[in-house]
């Protein structure tokens, strides 16, 4: 499994919101699917807000996350 340090090139201009999510994005095991619903609970936020924060992400399209 990758380490939050290691699937981001340059985590500098990252908020510490948007590298919550992308760790828990990293998280999930290959050939599985969580929701951005399920992922803002873990995170105590909106799910508005993680499809933001991954609309935005560095890696391109992600389909883990519908």
């Amino acid at each position: 499994m990758m380490t939050s340090s290691s699937f981001i090139d340059d985590e500098s201009s990252l908020t510490p919101f948007r590298k919550k999510v992308y760790k828990l994005v990293h998280q999930i095991p290959k050939g599985k699917v969580r929701s951005y619903g399920s992922i803002a609970k873990e995170l105590q936020t909106s799910a508005r807000a993680v499809g933001t924060a991954m609309g935005n992400n560095p890696w391109g399209p992600c389909d883990k996350v519908p």
